[in-house]
């Protein structure tokens, strides 16, 4: 059957279709597909955070090791007091012990191959377990030490009773007693001894301290003495 406009019934059948419904199709389908993703199914922009995360972690460690590893060159082994010494006693092997630690400029130490070296010495002051030991808690190898049967007394010297001289500690001298103001016929008095140590002269008044090692049966006198001012010292050569 053929209609007014000469069209056949199949060829009206056709028009009928919608238009372009064929492409709106594939649009919409486009666009619900995924994003594009890593291999193991991730968004790309997530996976190179965790690459970054990683790497910036890999770094660290590789700093904590690298510090650990040189603050483990560092250390070095010092002589540490391995039970207490008494002032002036002398060390013996046992009284020291190796320790490692990490050096540090500020802190005085002795390297322990010096272990020999210090068996026999006096310590200057007094030693306490667990202690590092020190150079200057040491006494000189060629230091003077106070002997059983001797004392050490101290006393003020006015600039014209001490030697014009430089002093030393460890020398001869001779310590002058005078007389008191209350017995000036007395005898002066002379006790050979010997300086412990000394101090410098005051600013003002140009006295000093000083340190003096006389025999246990002297002491009382020119503790006595010294009290009371009337201390002099004249050193002896040799």
């Amino acid at each position: 059957m053929t209609d007014p406009n000469g069209s056949s019934g199949r060829g009206s059948v056709a028009t009928a279709r919608p238009a372009q419904s064929g492409p709106r199709l594939a649009r919409v389908r486009r666009a619900a597909l995924p994003a594009p993703g890593s291999p193991e199914g991730l968004p790309a922009r997530r996976r190179w955070a965790r690459v970054a995360v990683g790497a910036a972690l890999a770094l660290l460690g590789g700093w904590v090791f690298a510090s650990l590893y040189v603050s483990a060159g560092e250390r070095v082994e010092v002589l540490a007091v391995a039970q207490d010494v008494d002032r002036f006693q002398l060390i013996e092997r046992d009284d020291l012990r190796t320790v490692r630690v990490a050096a540090d400029p500020g802190v005085d130490t002795i390297a322990a191959s010096d272990a020999d070296e210090l068996v026999g010495r006096a310590a200057a002051t007094e030693l306490h377990q667990g202690a590092l030991l020190a150079p200057s808690q040491i006494v000189p190898a060629d230091a003077r030490l106070v002997e059983p049967g001797e004392s050490i007394v101290g006393a003020e010297l006015a600039p014209g009773d001490a030697p014009p001289g430089a002093l030393a500690g460890g020398i001869d001298v001779l310590v002058v007693l005078r007389p008191s103001t209350t017995t000036p016929d007395a005898e002066i008095v002379q006790v050979f001894g010997w300086l412990y140590s000394f101090g410098e002269p005051d600013e003002n008044t140009g006295r000093r301290q000083v340190a003096i090692v006389v025999p246990d049966d002297r002491a009382a006198d020119v503790a006595s003495a010294a009290s009371d001012e009337r201390v002099a010292l004249v050193t002896l050569e040799g």
